[in-house]
């Protein structure tokens, strides 16, 4: 398997970097964007959606450091929270979307969700992140096969449409500016997006995530199309099978990262764990607790990124005052030497 990943494409590595970056509420939550705060705002959110990965994979290397400081252990700590956290919000996404369907009960839909992500937790145990990227490209080939076919059902069903307007609120720009701060510190925080980003440094194919950013802009342009739409029947059975795609590829990536910084045996326990805990975890508002954690994001990523920067100008004076000492010992010598 890793022989067939080393001959494929960039565009194979690309279409998992994308698939991970787009979270199971992003179809929704995108087109609840643009019906409910407008055009401009949601083309704000979308371009910094689609600038977030290749922004990062710009800067990953370039900032000294950084990698260092995002892996240590107290940093390692966060991210994991925040990889649980992904892994539960994507249950969320399966177990709402499938609620939706009449003949599928409450207990039903949280049963489904449960067990299509331990069988992949289990599943992602050996050759984890291989088995991920392989699992993504076939999952974002049918995301845009569905996205297509809902395009389709909207343009000749004979759909209604909504009356979009181009900014409900000012305060909806400011909204979408500060979320340009939260999505490029996304990938910064995130275990999964670093783990592939050593893997492409290593093939030389950094490149990858300027092409993820291609890839990831294509899908919001079909969820600001699809926003003009009343879904129907036929449209919502679909939406469900966008969902279940969008939401399978990125939590695999949530426990491979988990698996990153805890090791195989111990990441995949975690995750378990983590799975088995969501239906306790959903009266907390796990939706509320993530928004907080996605505003506290920004806030660890900018410290990250501070002190990579002080730790290079600490080790750069270093430098500079220890050749400074090697040089008046050589001037020193060569005065002895002359006298």
């Amino acid at each position: 398997m890793k022989g067939l990943l080393k001959r494929n494409t960039t565009l194979f590595y690309a279409m998992s970097l994308a698939a991970t970056w787009a979270w199971g509420t992003s179809l929704v939550v995108g087109m609840e964007t643009v019906q409910t705060k407008g055009w401009i705002p949601f083309i704000i959110w979308a371009v910094a959606n689609s600038l977030a990965i290749p922004l990062f994979g710009f800067i990953a290397y370039r900032i000294p450091n950084l990698d260092k400081v995002v892996n240590s252990k107290i940093v390692s700590i966060f991210t994991t929270i925040v990889s649980i956290f992904c892994i539960w919000i994507q249950l969320n996404a399966i177990y709402q979307y499938l609620c939706n369907l009449d003949f599928i009960t409450d207990i039903v839909a949280k049963i489904i969700a449960i067990v299509i992500m331990i069988f992949m937790a289990i599943a992602l145990y050996k050759n984890g992140l291989v088995k991920s990227i392989f699992l993504d490209n076939p999952l974002w080939y049918l995301c845009y096969g569905l996205l297509i076919a809902l395009l389709i059902c909207g343009l000749v069903g004979n759909v209604e449409t909504f009356n979009i307007v181009s900014y409900t609120d000012k305060s909806e720009i400011s909204w979408a500016l500060n979320s340009c701060i939260i999505l490029f510190s996304g990938p910064i925080m995130s275990l999964q997006n670093w783990q592939m980003a050593e893997k492409l440094r290593r093939e030389n194919k950094m490149k990858a995530h300027y092409l993820a950013g291609v890839l990831f802009a294509i899908y919001m342009l079909f969820v600001g199309i699809l926003a003009n739409f009343k879904f129907n029947g036929i449209m919502n059975m679909l939406l469900i099978f966008v969902v279940l795609c969008v939401a399978l590829s990125t939590a695999d990536s949530a426990i491979v990262g988990i698996q990153k910084v805890l090791k195989k045996k111990w990441g995949t326990i975690v995750s378990l764990i983590a799975i088995a805990c969501w239906n306790w975890v959903i009266p907390m508002g796990v939706m509320g607790l993530w928004t907080t954690m996605g505003n506290m994001r920004k806030y660890v990523a900018g410290a990250c990124i501070i002190v990579a920067v002080a730790m290079y100008y600490v080790q750069k004076k270093k430098n500079i005052s220890k050749e400074t000492n090697e040089n008046q010992k050589y001037t020193n010598k060569k005065k002895e030497v002359q006298v």
